[in-house]
Order: structure tokens, then sequence, then C-alpha cells
């Protein structure tokens, strides 16, 4: 962006006609639209190519990654980046009017942009994909560049060339002449990349913590950068009707600086003890059909009482420093593309920067306050050097806003660290054993009510002590260990949590186990859960592998006979790569001859359809597919082969008798292998009969990541459903056994035990279903009865969708 704008900023100041270069690059960047999968493509397997044959660790393949990210990204950016400075030239015809033509424009441009950003992350992507998304926009590129030619024939060579009026003589006039020297506009030029850099810098910051209150969803994310870009837009809108008339500009420039400095640190005590949105809307009925709505709502006006002011004052220094830099109406174009590109280099360096130093090394508040504190300093500065204040004036200004920042800093200090917090947190948390703000996510260990322990990221909880959480690292220990046929398999885990998984699956007798993590705290954490995971990363055959477990699937040449998967929940951002058709097709890749696949669906996360649709899309790659349930019944997992199932009983068993498996499983209430085979919920042609013709979710229809995220109201009715459904389709693991007696009469007893286990579990699941909540409201609860009185009822309308309340 910023090179576009400096180059083309130069190339329209030389033409004569602004529109035919404004089509000229929408046409470059409506082709690239369709381009890019193709380059997306070739980029990937080069990508593979590079990592498999140099064996980069993780922070080289990142500096790959960038390198080639910026190389197919590079042209249709930079024709994008010159758009704004080529249409503006050809707008600008005053010198009276040049604030106000930029201002607006900009602002135009901006909310377009606002537009834009809430149409793909909460309609486009969802309804049509992420390709048609992308070459709907390219038509609509192309048909701007139509628009542009056509007009550019009628007005493109009598606009935008320095004339002051239809028909005049062309010749270069002068802007402000006399009101700032070319070392006043250096300076603000100067001060514009700062200011770019600060206000990135504070909106990667703003992001990290608001995620608290939103959730760590796609759409969040979506609201962030929404509200983000509107307030840009109101600034600049706003400021446009007095740039022209104003005669300190300079100070004008300083004192939104120190502002924007000041209200972002004023921020600080809103992210720090603002009421989480989630329990804000607590007490709306979980049937309530605007429900969904309603919390878009609630996060957008979360998100502004945070970026409102900082953004609206951030979108007035453009046009400022555009009025104070360009000196000519004929050099405009030159003029505009130079403070657009300083100010997104500085943006550029900023967004880097408080990733990927300042939160690791100073955490978010204190991150915040330097930041801000460059703000007021740029601004003292520009106070300091305004040609037409008195220097007395100037001084108690500067010393006025600096007892005023400093104060405010002060206080937010001393008033204690600020400690992220989500609702789930802020409920359950009764003390921080360990809270690390790290470049990936904040990762926080903490001990809640009952004295249990939880490791959360970005406020999620995702393992711990609990039972309900044993419940399912367990299983994925364990489960698939029992399955393989493999002597002394390899072992793939993706994600770590608080390292239940590792151990279960280290009680076998596997050769080596690779156990891939994406942030480097919850390692850190992994000293508080010993009880957990043993003291694993300890262990010779245990490797730790930072990076992404979908990168890492990509680029490993190895081969694993398990491939264990727990990623966090679906329904976060970027976790739904992890439920797609190419990511299921890229473990399929690096699956031994033999091997097999687990990953963990969560029942209360996921509605009943959404479940349906992430066990079709893995069926589509694993054919020979089986779901279970844990042993407390609290999550289903879902079992890859690339045979059909067939369980041999006494290896099963002869692997699970070992006396240490046992009581590894004893306090799950697992005593035999009866218990272990009670887990099975269907094997492949009932699981087909299932999922239907229900869609798939792929990398191109990312459905789970951006369809709405109901689980901190719905949960309860998820759960309640998906188990109900769960136990209709249910199916006996009989069929699926060999080798389980010598004699008919052991054969027939191990039936008889198997069927009697098989009720009893079918019994017990219709109890989960109401004696499972956590919740107890009263249309949750008449809801379940209405399923259990009527099981046959299949085709419930979701009542999020629907204000009709069950019936009893």
């Amino acid at each position: 962006l910023a090179l576009g704008a400096f180059y083309f900023g130069r190339v329209v100041d030389r033409g004569r006609n602004p529109l035919t270069l404004y089509a000229i690059l929408e046409t470059g960047v409506g082709l690239f639209a369709f381009l890019m999968p193709l380059l997306f493509a070739g980029l990937s397997g080069l990508y593979v190519l590079i990592s498999q044959r140099f064996g980069f660790g993780f922070y080289q393949l990142s500096l790959v990654r960038f390198v080639l990210s910026f190389l197919v990204l590079l042209v249709p950016a930079t024709l994008m980046g010159g758009t704004l400075p080529v249409i503006i030239k050809f707008f600008v015809e005053r010198r009276e009017r040049l604030g106000w033509d930029v201002g607006r424009l900009y602002a135009t441009n901006t909310f377009g942009a606002v537009v834009g950003t809430l149409t793909a992350g909460f309609f486009l992507i969802l309804m049509l994909g992420v390709k048609e998304a992308a070459y709907a926009a390219g038509v609509a590129n192309l048909f701007i560049a139509g628009v542009a030619f056509a007009l550019s024939r009628r007005w493109g060579s009598s606009a935008g060339v320095g004339k002051e009026e239809e028909g005049g003589e062309e010749e270069p006039v002068e802007i402000a002449v006399g009101v700032f020297s070319a070392g006043e506009a250096r300076l603000a030029l100067w001060a514009i990349g700062l200011s770019g850099f600060c206000a990135l810098a504070l909106e990667v910051l703003w992001t990290r913590s608001l995620v608290f209150f939103l959730d760590n969803s796609t759409h969040a994310f979506t609201t962030i950068l929404t509200a983000f870009l509107l307030g840009i837009a109101l600034g600049s809108i706003v400021i446009a009707r007095f740039i022209d008339t104003g005669k300190r500009l300079l100070l004008w420039f300083g004192l939104v600086e120190v502002l924007i400095g000041v209200s972002a640190v004023l921020a600080i005590p809103i992210l720090g003890h603002s009421t989480p949105v989630i329990q804000s809307m607590m007490d709306v009925s979980p049937v309530d059909s605007m429900l969904h709505w309603k919390w878009i709502g609630m996060r957008f006006f979360t998100t502004l009482t945070v970026m409102l002011v900082p953004t609206l004052l951030i979108g007035m220094t453009f046009p400022l420093v555009t009025k104070i830099w360009a000196r000519s109406v004929d050099t405009v174009g030159t003029a505009l593309g130079q403070v657009y590109s300083v100010n997104t280099m500085g943006g550029v360096l900023g967004s880097v920067l408080a990733g990927f130093v300042l939160i690791p090394l100073m955490g978010v508040q204190a991150s915040i306050i330097l930041i801000a504190a460059i703000n007021v300093s740029i601004g003292g500065v520009l106070i300091f050097f305004d040609p037409a204040a008195p220097r007395k004036q100037r001084i108690s200004t500067i010393a006025g806003s600096a007892v005023v920042f400093v104060g405010l800093a002060a206080f937010s200090l001393t008033n204690g660290t600020m400690n992220l917090t989500s609702y789930t947190e802020r409920v359950d948390a009764a003390e921080i054993l360990f809270y690390e703000e790290g470049i990936g996510a904040t990762v926080k260990v903490f001990e809640d009510r009952y004295g249990d322990k939880l490791v959360s990221i970005n406020g999620f909880p995702v393992a711990g002590t609990p039972l309900g959480l044993r419940d399912v690292q367990t299983a994925l220990g364990h489960l698939p260990l029992l399955l393989s046929d493999a002597p002394s398999p390899s072992v793939n885990l993706i994600g770590f949590g608080a390292g239940g998984a590792s151990w279960g699956v280290m009680q076998y007798d596997v050769s080596e186990v690779d156990c891939v993590e994406l942030v480097p705290a919850v390692i850190d954490a992994a000293e508080f859960f010993p009880e957990i995971n043993h003291g694993v990363l300890s262990e010779p055959r245990y490797n730790v592998i930072m990076g992404d477990g979908r990168n890492y699937a990509l680029v490993t040449d190895k081969k694993y006979d398990v491939i264990s998967v727990d990623a966090t929940s679906p329904k976060m951002a970027g976790n739904g790569a992890l439920y797609s058709l190419e990511f299921y097709e890229l473990l399929k890749e690096n699956l031994a001859e033999g091997g097999l696949v687990v990953q963990w669906y969560p029942l209360h996360l996921l509605s009943y359809d959404e479940v349906r649709m992430t066990v079709k899309t893995f069926m589509e790659v694993f054919p020979h597919t089986s779901l279970w349930l844990t042993p407390l019944k609290g999550h289903s997992i879902i079992v890859g082969t690339e045979e059909e199932l067939e369980i041999d009983v006494e290896a099963f068993r002869g692997k699970l008798e070992r006396s240490h498996i046992l009581e590894e499983l004893e306090e799950l209430k697992v005593l035999d292998v009866f218990d272990v085979l009670s887990w099975f919920t269907m094997g492949e042609e009932t699981l087909r009969e299932f999922v239907g013709d229900i869609r798939l979710n792929t990398d191109n229809h990312p459905y789970l990541e951006f369809s709405p995220a109901m689980a901190y109201f719905v949960g309860d009715l998820y759960k309640a459903d998906n188990m109900q459904q769960l136990r209709k389709h249910r199916e006996s693991i009989f069929p699926f056994l060999t080798d389980f007696g010598d004699t008919e009469e052991e054969s027939a007893a191990f039936s008889e035990r198997v069927r009697k286990r098989f009720e009893a579990s079918q019994h017990s699941l219709a109890g989960d279903v109401l004696l499972g909540l956590g919740r107890r409201d009263e249309a949750i609860i008449e809801y379940n009865l209405a399923l259990l009185i009527d099981p046959d009822e299949k085709n419930w309308m979701n009542p999020i969708w629907d204000d009709r309340r069950p019936g009893r």
C-alpha cells in the first residue's frame, strides 16, 4: 500500500488524465482477484519445498512465510495503494478546498472499507465462500474500472490538473505560502509516520485486550476492525470541514496527538474492569430469536467505548498533514502519496513491534502507556514548533499536557496491573497462579472456587484438572493407542493443553511422540499441572515442536501411526482450519500404512447440524470412521482408520489391563474393557445415515468459523440436543469385535456383558441430557423435557432462530 501510494502519486502528477490511471489500477486489482487462487497454490508448493529442503525452525519458517506472502501480495496491494492519491488528484482543483476534498474522499474510502469488512466477515464468506467473495470483489473492481474509463473520456482531461476554474490557464498554485517552512512541513511528515506507528500498535494492543470481552471468534475480530475503521472515517470527515479555514494546523495536529495519547490511557480502566459482553447478556433468553443480533450490537458498543474517541482523533491526522505538506495542486498526488506511504510504513512497524516485541516484554497495559506517551511526545514537539503561537503559550500547553498524561499514566500503573479476564474466568477464577501475555496469546492458569486448576488461552479454558476436562484429555491419549495395531507406534499430537493426552500416549510402547503447540506460554504453564502431565516434557521419547498444527501438517515429511488432534473450540478464530476438508487431507498424507486419526468434537460448542457437518467432512477423507463418547459422556471423539473398524478384543484387553493404565482411567469410572467399549457410539454405515446430505466445511467454505458462535448462551441446548440425537442413532459395538472367546459359552457370556453395558450406557445418556446441564434456565429444562418425551421428533426448529418456545 505504501509503495503504491508513493509511486502512483508521482505518476499521476506527470499525467493528464487521473481517471484513466485510476481505471487501470482498478482493472489490475480486479484481475488479481481472479489470479490469487492460482498464485496461492503455487506459493504453497514452493513453501513446502523450501521447508523440507532446508529443515528450517519456527522463526526461520516464519521469515520464509513473510517473504513469500509479501511477494505474492506485492503487485495487487501496490495497485490498491495507488488508487487513493490518483482519485484525489482528480477531485482536487482549488487550493481553498484541499482539506475538504482530501478529508471527504479519505473518509468515503474508509467508510467503504467499513462496509467491506462487515460484509466479508459476517456475510460474504459465509454465504458465497472465500474465493467467490474475492471474485465478487474482483467483478466490482472491474465495474468501477469500466465506469472510470467511461468518465475519463468526458472529464478526465479537464479535472484535477491544477486549474482554478474551467477554461483557466494551467499554472502551479501555491498552498499555505508563508505559513509553514519546509522544515515545519517535514516535521509534520515525520510526525504522521510516528502517528501511523502508534495507531497500528494500539490496534494490535486493543485487539489482544478486547477478545477477552467479545470472545475469540472471527466475528470478534471483524467487529474490532470495523470499529477501528469507522472511527478513522468519522474523524476524517469531521476535521475536513475545518481544515481549509484553519490558520494554526501544526498546533491542531499537535493537540490531536496529545488527545490520542490521553484517550488511549483513559481506555485502560475500561479494558481492565469492563463487564464482558457475554456477562451483560446472560439475562437474555437462549431461545430469543434476536439473540445473535443483540450480541453483535453489544460487541460493537463495547468496542466503540474503548476505540471510538482515539480512532476518531487518529482519523483527523491524515487530512491535516496532507494540507500542511502539499505545496501546490499540481503536485498534490505526489504529496498525498508521500503522506500516505510514510503513515502506512509507520503502521507496518507499529503492528510488528507491538505484537512481537512490546507485548512479550512489557505486557498490554504498559505497552499502551508507552505508545500513548509517544503520541503525547509527538504532540508536544508539534506544539513547540507551531510558528503562530507565542513561546510562553506553547510551553504552558506542553507542560499542561505532560502533567495530565503523567498523572493518568501513574494512576493507571499504581492502580494495579491490568489482568485481562473473560466472563468464564471472572465467574470461576478464585486465584491466578500464572499469567503471561505472549506473542501468540495471553495464557492464564487459575484455581477455581472448587479447587480445580485450569489453563486458558485468551480467556477460553482449554484444559485442567476438572473431571470434565480430564475426560477428553484422557480419551484422546488412550483411545487411539488402544485401537492402533502398530507394535511401536509413532505419534503426532496437535495441541498440548495441560499435557493429559501427552501423558496418556506415553503409557504405551511408543517409538516417539511429536507434539505441536502454537502458544509457547502453554508449555511454560505445564509445571502447574504435574498431576495431569507427570513431567512428560522431560521424557526422552517426547518432543515439543513450536508452531501451528495446520502448518506442520503441510510441511512435515514424517509418517505417523497415530495422529491425535486436540484443537480448542472450532468456533474460535483460526481453529476452523483444523476442522476443514483440506486439513484432513493433509493428515491422511502424514499417516503411515494402517495408521489412524482421532479428533475431539465438543458437543456443547457445536449445534447438531455443525456436528453433522464436521463428521461428514471428516468422513470425506476417512470413510472408515467411527464416533465415540468420552468416559464421562461429556464430549465426542471421531476416529478415522484406513480399513473398516475391527477390534481384536484380546489385544485390546491386553493393552488396557496393564496396571498403570487402568489406574489412570479409574478416576473416570473405567474399570474394565467393557467400560471402554461402551464409549463406542456409531460405525461408518450408521454415521453416513446420521450426517445425511449436509454440506462440508472446507477452506473455501469455512462455515464453522464464520457462522454465529452462540455456545456461550445455548451450550446447554447444544449439548442436550446432540446427546439426544446420538442416543437415537447409537449402536452396539459388538459387530465390530473379533477374538472375544475361544468357546461358544465364552462368546455368549461376552456378548451378554456387552449388551448389558450398552443398555446401561443408553439409560445414562438419557439422564446426561438433563443432569449434565450447567444452567437451570426454565426454557432449557422445558426444551430438554420435550426432547425426552418425544424422542422421535428429529426435525426440531433451532430455537435461536425461532421465537416459538418449545412445547411441554
